[in-house]
Order: C-alpha cells, then structure tokens, then sequence
C-alpha cells in the first residue's frame, strides 16, 4: 500500500504532473463557484472571462481604457452586463438613484482598498458610520463660509499663472517647449509674433497643485513659480491613481504588488503611492511644526481644530494627515485635468470659444486690469460659462469608470433587477454620460447651450462629481476655482492647437487626463 501511494507522489510531483494538477485545481476554483452561481448573476451577459473573473476588468484598467471596454460591452449587451465574477454594470439612467442614491445602504466595494494612504480616509472608508464621523468635521472644511476664506489662496494662484504666462509670451521663452518638442520648420513656422508655446496640460498641473498646496498644506508648492515639478508630485500622483485603479480590480493582489516583477507598472505604483503619502506627510507635518494660524483658515486649519465627533477631542495626528493627503489627491490632478479638457474643448470648437468670449467680454469689459483675475461673485453665475464647465465634465468625467457598490443585506432590486446580498453593482460614468435617452440625440456632441436654463433633470444623470452620500464632498470648492480660472484664462488669453489635425491623447487611470496638450497662446486683443 505504502509503495502504491509513493508511486501516486511521485506521479504527482513530476514537473509535467504537477502544471497539469495545478492547472486541474484552477479550473476548479474559478468553474465550481460558476456552475454553483451563489449569487444568481450567470444570466447576465458579458465577455465569457467575466463570468469567472475579474480578470477583464484588471486587463483593461491595466490598459487604460476600462471605460472605454466597459462602454463598447453595453453597446453590443444592453444596460446589464457583467463585468466580473460578482460585479454587474448597470448603464439604465435609473440606476444612478438606485445604486448611488441617498437612503439605499449600499457600501463601498474592495475597491477602495487599493486607495487607502496612511488608514482609512473620508473617500476609501467602507463603514458607514465612520464615513458618518468622518463627514461631519469635514464638512465644515467645504462651507459656504470656508469657501469664502478659500479663495484668495485660489486667487494668488490664478495671479502666478497669469504673469508667468505674460512672461514666456513677452520674452518667448515660450517658445522652447516647440523647439525641443517639434523639428518641424512647416510646424514651428505656424507660430505667429507675440504667440508662446506651451503644454496646457503641465502648467494647469501646476495650477491646481499649488491651489491645493495652498489650502491643505499653508503653501503652494511653487510649481508654477519654478515652472516645473519641483517634487515629482505630479508624475507620483498619475502613476498612483493609475496602479489604484487597476488593483482596485482585484484587491487581493495589494499585498504582491511589490513582487510583481514582471510588469513595473505594479511595481513603481506601488513606490509612487508610497512616495505620495511622504510628500504629504512632511507638509502636515511642516505646517503643525509653525503652530495653528487663527488668521490663516484653510484646509489644516479646520483639521487641526476640530473635534473628534465620538470623542469630543483632537483628531488624532494620522487622522489628520491621511485626511489633508486625501485633499491633496482629490483637489490637483482632477481640478488640472479638467482645466486641460475646457481649453482642448473649447479650441476644438471655435463656435463655443466665441461665445464664452463674448459672455467674458460682457462680464469683464476693457479695459482689463494686467493682473486681471475674475472674482467668484462676479463669475460664479455665468450661464455659459458654467456650461462650458457642465458639458466638459461630462464628456470628460474627471473618474469615468463605474464607483462599486455592494448590494446590502437582504437583497436589493435595481431598475427592475432583483440582486442578492454581497453582489458588486456599479453605473459606469462614460457610458451614461453618453446615453441618448438622458442627453438626446447629441449625445456626444459638445453642446454647452443644454445646460442654460433649468438642468435639474440633466443633473440627475450627472455623476461628475458622483452621486448620493459618498459624493465629492468638495464640489462647491472645485466649482470655484474652476469657475475662476475659465472667466480669468479665457478673458486675458487666447489658444490654438499646435498639432489641430491630431487627436488629443487621452490617458484612463483612476481619472480621465490628456498627457499633453501642446498650444499657442497669446494675448487677447
């Protein structure tokens, strides 16, 4: 018997016996669960890796395009698809109530795990009553009261921006970037005098990194200043929202990342991530270092005085670092990125950029001021100009993929669609803001007009800030310094494409961000 049994090792240890085994036992984890079908979700269409995975949805996001994949599968399957093993995406208006609407109980998937930095913050918390404690002292943070001691730190900003862009247009310095970057003599000849050339996409980086710097941290970075990434913040914040994105698929694989040697992609957004939070560390603890400011109420400031809600105490010192980091991450690549998109926009559509410019002109008549930078009192209800920014961010979502959520226990039905408790359930931004049945036959047309007048019904389908109690808890903030920066860029300077017969680049990590956006600027006349 012993002999036998050593035979069946040895059979079963051999190199060839062994893959085959393994191969044997694979099979089995992902088939069993499928045949069982615990979750009664086998019926939903999807691509056939779906069914057993969530392996398409780590390749696509590993790929950049998630959204785009995701968008192609309800075009060929309908509103229900199945994106992975317990995960479905639900692209029917309808679900945006269901899923993400207040009073429903869905929690957040796993896959925000893959976005804590230091410990739970008020974006990756999954717990609903710590996302309760959590809200309500930041909430005072975004206030209409805040938000007024908000915007001159926003204004600063908006004013280093303005003289460094007069300066490369008055000295041409400029013009460096066409060189370096073109050797084109036909090309660089399309430049006109007093015109600068310039990436669009890296100085509204370091616009919205410095206003973020300014209000979490006491101080900008002075990338706009220097004219550069003085920290690499910038690169470690895409390289992390990127590795996140795609981890967050699979939330498992965390832990192995470091080992992924195989693809550094894993391997540097795991050091990017980490890099992230020292950055962000050292500047808390920079700023508690000088003391608290009574006079200086920004972002820290309203973290370092405020009371643990269960406690009634201090916030405990990582709590307050993983919260400003939080800041940090949500206010300057999304608040950059969109900057890139309006200008890309609006150049791509020269009807549209005319008429901002004419309600700008109307707003802010000649002659205008040298340092010209618009105040929120006198931008913040310009119907166009708040359109321009709607439709941008539709077409252009800051996050485009679906935000998961878990169904609650007992079950919960979705636009029809009764789902078990534990199902992954998510609305997939790209799609739906593309869903002629909300938007109309236009759809995919850039039409700033459709949001004149009354868009409460446009806004039920809007999820570019999200949706529900775990929307972006900073929308009134990012409005304003949106707001501010399209009526102050758009009235003192004009734009065109370098390169108008390309296509703009367009790169999915965790957001939507046009890795460049080379442009010739000038002053308005």
């Amino acid at each position: 018997m012993s002999s036998q049994v050593t035979a069946i090792v040895k059979q079963i240890t051999h190199p060839s016996a062994a893959a085959a085994f393994g191969a044997v036992l694979l099979i089995l984890y992902y088939v069993i669960p499928y045949l069982r079908d615990p979750l009664k979700l086998n019926k939903y269409p999807g691509p056939l890796v779906t069914h057993f995975s969530n392996f398409w949805s780590l390749y696509w996001a590993r790929n950049h395009q998630l959204s785009r994949a995701t968008y192609a599968s309800h075009q060929k399957y309908g509103d229900f698809i199945r994106i992975g093993a317990d995960h479905i995406s639900i692209s029917h208006p309808d679900s945006i109530r269901d899923v993400l609407g207040h009073g429903n109980g869905f929690p957040k998937s796993e896959f925000y795990y893959a976005f804590d930095n230091i410990q739970h913050n008020i974006f990756t918390t999954r717990d609903r009553a710590a996302h309760s404690r959590k809200r309500k002292y930041v909430a005072h943070m975004f206030s209409p009261r805040a938000m007024v001691q908000f915007e001159p730190y926003i204004t600063s900003a908006l004013s280093t921006l303005g003289m460094r862009m007069d300066e490369l247009i008055d000295t041409g310095r400029g013009n460096k970037y066409i060189a370096l970057n073109e050797t084109n003599d036909e090309v660089r000849a399309r430049m006109n005098k007093g015109e600068a050339g310039i990436d669009v996409a890296v100085w509204s980086a370091f616009l919205a990194f410095d206003i973020i710097g300014d209000l979490a941290f006491g101080a900008p970075f002075g990338f706009t200043a220097e004219g550069k990434d003085t920290n690499g913040g910038i690169k470690k914040l895409r390289d992390r929202g990127e590795w996140c994105a795609t981890v967050g698929q699979m939330p498992w694989i965390k832990t192995w990342t470091p080992y992924f040697f195989f693809d550094s992609f894993f391997t540097q957004g795991l050091q990017a991530a980490q890099a992230l939070a020292k950055i962000g560390i050292a500047a808390v603890e920079k700023r508690i270092k000088a003391g608290i400011d009574p006079n200086r109420k920004d972002i820290l400031y309203y973290l370092q005085t405020a009371q643990d809600p269960d406690t009634g105490r201090e916030l405990p010192d990582l709590e307050i670092k993983a919260e400003a980091l939080t800041q940090l991450i949500a206010g300057s690549d999304t608040t950059g990125n969109t900057i890139t998109h309006i200008i890309d926009m609006l150049i791509r559509h020269p009807d549209k950029y005319k008429m901002l410019q004419e309600e700008l002109d109307e707003a802010y008549p000649s002659p205008l001021p040298a340092n010209h930078v618009a105040m929120f009192t006198e931008c913040k209800d310009l119907p166009f100009t708040q359109g321009v920014i709607y439709e941008t961010l539709r077409l252009r979502t800051t996050v485009s993929v679906g935000l998961p959520r878990v169904v609650p226990p007992g079950g919960a039905t979705v636009c029809g669609h009764h789902f078990r408790e534990g199902t992954v359930l998510s609305t997939p931004t790209y799609t739906t803001h593309r869903d002629p049945r909300v938007w109309g036959a236009d759809a995919l047309e850039f039409r700033p007009e459709r949001w004149m007048g009354d868009k409460s019904e446009l806004e039920k389908a809007f999820l570019g800030f999200s949706y529900g109690p775990r929307a972006c808890i900073g929308r009134n903030v990012a409005f304003m310094e949106l707001k501010k920066t399209v009526a102050t860029i758009f009235r003192r300077f004009e734009y065109r494409h370098v390169y108008p017969e390309k296509e703009t680049f367009i790169r999915e990590g965790f957001h939507l961000k046009c890795q460049e956006l080379p442009v010739f600027m000038t002053r308005r006349k």
